[in-house]
């Protein structure tokens, strides 16, 4: 399968949010996190993340798969605001490939963070076999608490 990442464009921006509510819905469904759900996202706050974010598209041999949303925090600490991919190009072993393409990407980014559900062994375990750890955890609601993860990574000085 042929890999692309390239900046998101505002066209891409409804098709992007469908894709995201449809892989996020099983999670809006168990923790009814209403206010802050991918899935309950407007199209006008996924086009202001894609205006104020590094927000790019997903294409897996030519075809809008998901989306890949960064905050640059500093010059050296960028955070995985949120990754996605259509349930059609799940379970493919992508998510692997993706993040490792993203990475590479960003040069001279120290350290990497993000957050996860706490109850969700599956996001963790890529998470930690991507070399992430543990930092902390925060409560949402009383159905999801996240897990924040953080990982330095080993860039060689120029």
């Amino acid at each position: 399968m042929d890999i692309k990442i390239a900046r998101t464009n505002m066209k891409e921006a409804e098709p992007l949010l469908n894709i995201q509510k449809e892989a996020f819905q099983a999670d809006l469904k168990k923790y009814k996190d209403y206010d802050s759900s991918p899935a309950a996202e407007s199209l006008d706050f996924f086009k202001y993340r894609i205006n104020n974010s590094l927000h790019y598209t997903l294409y897996m041999d030519g075809k809008i798969a998901g989306g890949i949303c960064l905050v640059k925090i500093t010059d050296t600490h960028y955070r995985l605001f949120r990754i996605f991919l259509s349930p059609k190009f799940q379970n493919k072993g992508l998510g692997t490939k993706i993040l490792s393409k993203m990475e590479k990407q960003f040069t001279k980014v120290e350290k990497w963070s993000l957050d996860t559900p706490k109850d969700n062994e599956r996001n963790r375990h890529f998470y930690e076999k991507f070399g992430y750890q543990k930092s902390g955890e925060f409560q949402v609601n009383e159905r999801l608490t996240l897990i924040e993860y953080e990982k330095k990574t080993k860039r060689k000085p120029p």
